[in-house]
């Protein structure tokens, strides 16, 4: 598996699908249906929204699953240090290292989308 190709899966599992979960979450789960304290304040917070408004929370998600998405991209690159590890970090597919450039590539492949 390339790189490229790498980040393309990573981009439509971690970000398109979860992304297409959770606005059906929002949008299709009633309030007195949650039981988790935290997905009452969530439907609760995000019916008070507006059509607007809510189209611009599912954008805020979306891009926090980007920014972190690239962000462990970039520790497994080698190039965003994480306090109190040591050694290096790599990733590999089939015994083959495609780690390096992931970060970027990923944004690349965020920002064209």
């Amino acid at each position: 598996m390339t790189p490229e190709r790498f980040v393309l899966a990573l981009q439509k599992a971690v970000v398109h699908d979860n992304l297409a979960v959770y606005a059906e979450l929002f949008r299709g789960t009633p309030v007195d249906k949650a039981v988790d304290p935290h997905w009452v304040r969530a439907l609760t917070l995000f019916n008070g929204l507006d059509e607007e408004n809510k189209h611009v929370l599912i954008e805020i998600i979306c891009h926090t699953m980007v920014e972190t998405t690239a962000n462990l991209l970039g520790i497994l690159d080698g190039g965003c240090p994480v306090a109190g590890m040591e050694g290096d970090v790599s990733l590999q597919v089939d015994g083959r290292p495609i780690g390096g450039e992931l970060q970027e590539l990923f944004l690349e492949l965020s920002e064209s989308a």
